[in-house]
């Protein structure tokens, strides 16, 4: 917390008991998303950390085993830039778990110069694309857990009020998606409007089962993903010295997640779909990202349902050529 400006009224604290619960946690290995993982952790839940590296996840559960000696937390190897990496993960997720209860869709790429990633998606927009798979893939699971009785299932999604720099997406198409754009920070606005509509769209299409499907804005955090537009911005590098001291802590930006993800208001209250900022708040959308009628949702639900087949098909046949063309 930085000279008092940022004051939660919900802290961690209030998460209620998570025992016997399930959670994961994509991108937890530092940042919000670590403090997500603990305090999850700490509340009794199972937390699987879903993260690229195997390296830097084991040192970050070994970091939170010396704090919560009784935490069970455990880790997914997934990569949000590869699209089949989203179906192993779920596939060795459910041949592990008989539940999942929480998902907090937090990994993220921010302000990265244009390059395309392993499935010809701009690196970006696999914020959006590389959630989508993962989310899809276990659906089966959230859905069979939020039959049970007493469930309260939620999947969160980091959107960003970054969503408001972008004013013409195009989720028709993968030529769309990879657009170049005037900048990264466009880029990333796309990428984080992706997030919000494709969380209102899945709320739609799990109505019928009770889960509750939010995105969240967490805030101006100094984390690692601030730094990373240094490649982009280089002018920026001399306010990197001073970001702990203006921007938010991991530990205040983790909390409008975990708030989303975990407390009973948001069920009481039913916020479907919901745009939550600081520190629980109801955010405002843009008007792109209230997208009344559905239609960049569906545009880009097709579209990742699409590029995720293609991936499929060259995962399993080591010899096609290409890369997703949809």
């Amino acid at each position: 917390m930085v000279f008092g400006f940022f004051e939660s009224h919900w802290t961690a604290a209030q998460i209620p008991d998570l025992t016997g619960k399930v959670a994961m946690v994509t991108g937890g290995n530092t940042g919000i998303g670590y403090v997500t993982c603990l305090e999850l952790a700490r509340a009794g839940a199972k937390v699987y950390m879903a993260s690229r590296t195997v390296q830097r996840a084991t040192e970050a559960i070994a970091r939170i085993k010396a704090e919560l000696p009784a935490g069970d937390v455990r880790f997914l190897q997934f990569d949000l830039t590869q699209l089949a990496s989203a179906t192993r993960t779920a596939e060795s997720f459910m041949n592990e778990e008989q539940r999942l209860d929480i998902l907090v869709n937090n990994a993220g790429i921010a302000m990265a110069p244009y390059e395309l990633g392993p499935d010809g998606i701009e690196v970006q927009a696999c914020n959006g694309t590389g959630h989508f798979a993962l989310t899809t893939k276990l659906l089966p699971i959230l859905r069979k857990t939020a039959g049970l009785e007493g469930s309260d299932v939620r999947v969160v999604t980091v959107s960003s009020d970054a969503h408001k720099f972008t004013w013409a997406p195009d989720f028709s198409s993968l030529e769309g998606l990879n657009k170049p754009c005037a900048n990264s920070a466009v880029r990333y606005g796309n990428s984080k409007l992706s997030n919000m509509v494709f969380t209102q769209e899945l709320q739609s299409r799990v109505d019928d089962c009770g889960i509750l499907c939010l995105s969240v804005h967490p805030g101006a955090v100094s984390t690692e993903i601030s730094r990373s537009g240094l490649k982009s911005f280089p002018y920026l590098a001399p306010f990197m010295f001073i970001q702990d001291y203006v921007m938010m802590s991991p530990q205040d930006g983790a909390i409008t997640q975990l708030y989303a993800a975990t407390c009973p208001e948001v069920k009481e209250k039913q916020l479907k779909g919901a745009y939550l900022v600081p520190f629980g708040k109801l955010g405002k959308k843009s008007t792109l990202g209230e997208d009344k009628e559905g239609k960049l949702g569906r545009e880009f639900w097709s579209l990742c349902e699409n590029l995720v087949a293609v991936a499929e098909a060259a995962s399993a046949d080591p010899f096609r050529p290409g890369g997703p063309t949809a």
